[in-house]
């Protein structure tokens, strides 16, 4: 069956179903639709979405009545009738108007694992790596049955999660998780490895106390996201997520262009409208240590004192970039030699030790090396993960595209802005070369209004470096 739909933003709404709790006994309410949008964000654990209705004489919250929990599912067939179906759960009712024999109001939706996820706490000691603990928690616990993308970590883990949420220990797990992966880098080949453990290679390099007063170094990458979109649920690396070759990333998905022309013969792929919304920021990258931090490790085991200092851009070659930048601007490089965050931790190899042996893996400790299956490796992660994260805002905008239910938070897209020069000299140069390029959909919102039959995509991008990936960047 054709819908005939005339346009690349046109989509029909096929059906949408409530259910009754605990019943497969389901309402048709399709024609009481207003408008339906669908919201995924990368810092956020659970799809979610809005539906208004115009409750015309049916009366649906005393009828039903809705109460909460009940099941909704949305189908609808867009322009090139691909078919797209979408299920929450309601947590909340919200913006209600009542007339003459109508109602207006507004159904929150969620999915149903953010909701059990509130009920569920987990009393056991969790360990292993993180990527497996995620999986874990995600299918015995939440009981899903999406399916769970995961990118593969180094080092085991071990701790009592004290009756916290799963997407609460997972959201901990974020910052302590380092990908397993290598990267060759367009220069040069990364050096990572300085030492072993557990049999596994460490992706980061330390160096020991210099003689001369000078702070110790460390260096490496680390930093993950946890999120849902329309594919399940993901753990997956900074780096991966903004590669497209050496840390298992993905191609970007599509090509957008801010100009009123068909991109490859698809007329889907045209940018309505762009808001650069932060740039650069350096204050605020300062004050969080995007660029360098010293960190004072206290091992209370050993009594060992340890002081390092984290350089963005002693890192930055070996880290994926999205942008054809290959090297810090020289501002930023010459920030990152003094530290502008000072942090302190404690450490502890001995907790989760039973043996007596000594447990630490420090060279001044143990010189073979073994110790704990559980060492405490925070000086490989903590600051690396909050220069990665930070480091990753460095262009953030929002564009308006024709509506396309593929596209889902953690893809990349390219774009194309035009050249913001003369008509004459756009021959040349039709674009601008260091703002276009590839870019990271970190959140995103598909808004279908079914009276009218249109729907637009909403989109939040960001990337760490500038330049488009086959021109090289001006930055110095």
């Amino acid at each position: 069956m054709s819908f005939q739909l005339p346009y690349a933003s046109s989509f029909s709404l096929k059906s949408a179903l409530i259910y009754q709790v605990n019943s497969d006994k389901a309402i048709d309410i399709t024609n009481m639709v207003m408008r339906f949008d669908y919201f995924e964000n990368i810092n956020y654990p659970s799809v979610s979405a809005k539906l208004n209705l115009l409750d015309n004489g049916a009366n649906l919250i005393a009828s039903l009545p809705i109460q909460g929990f009940e099941k909704v599912k949305i189908e609808l067939r867009t322009y090139d009738e691909k078919d797209y179906e979408y299920e929450f759960r309601v947590y909340k009712i919200q913006n209600r108007f009542s007339g003459d024999r109508f109602q207006m109001y507004t159904l929150g939706l969620i999915s149903l694992e953010a909701m059990l996820n509130e009920g569920v706490r987990v009393a056991n000691t969790l360990k292993g790596k993180p990527d497996k603990l995620v999986k874990d928690l995600l299918k015995n616990n939440l009981k899903t049955n999406k399916k769970i993308n995961v990118d593969p970590c180094l080092y085991n883990v071990i701790f009592n999660p004290g009756k916290k949420s799963p997407f609460s220990i997972i959201e901990s797990l974020r910052i302590k998780s380092v990908p397993n992966f290598s990267y060759t880098s367009a220069k040069t080949k990364s050096k990572f490895p300085s030492k072993k453990s557990n049999s596994e290679v460490n992706v980061v390099s330390s160096t020991s106390l210099t003689n001369n007063g000078e702070y110790s170094k460390i260096s490496g990458t680390a930093g993950y996201f946890f999120y849902e979109n329309k594919d399940g649920f993901n753990f997956r690396s900074i780096d991966s997520l903004c590669s497209v070759s050496g840390f298992h990333g993905d191609s970007p998905v599509a090509k957008y262009k801010q100009e009123n022309v068909n991109v490859g013969g698809l007329p889907n792929r045209k940018i309505i409208d762009i808001d650069f919304v932060e740039e650069i920021d350096i204050m605020t990258k300062l004050r969080m240590g995007a660029f360098s931090s010293l960190i004072c490790f206290y091992n209370y085991s050993t009594g060992l004192y340890e002081e390092y200092t984290y350089s963005l851009a002693d890192s930055y070659e070996n880290m994926a970039h999205m942008g054809s930048q290959n090297k810090l601007p020289y501002g930023q490089k010459e920030l990152s030699k003094y530290p502008t965050r000072i942090m302190s931790v404690l450490l502890d190899d001995e907790t989760w030790f039973n043996g007596t042996e000594i447990a630490s893996i420090e060279k001044q400790h143990n010189e073979s090396g073994k110790g704990t299956g559980f060492p405490d490796f925070q000086k490989y992660y903590i600051s690396q993960s909050i220069s990665r994260m930070n480091s990753l805002n460095n262009q953030k905008l929002k564009i308006t595209v024709t509506g396309n239910p593929d596209l889902k938070v953690g893809d990349k897209i390219e774009i194309e802005i035009p050249n913001q020069i003369p008509t004459e000299n756009r021959k040349q140069n039709p674009y601008d070369e260091e703002h276009s390029g590839m870019y990271l959909i970190s959140e995103l919102n598909h808004a279908f209004d079914p009276k009218d039959r249109k729907m637009n995509t909403f989109l939040t991008l960001i990337r760490d470096s500038y330049g488009k990936r086959d021109v090289a960047s001006k930055v110095e």
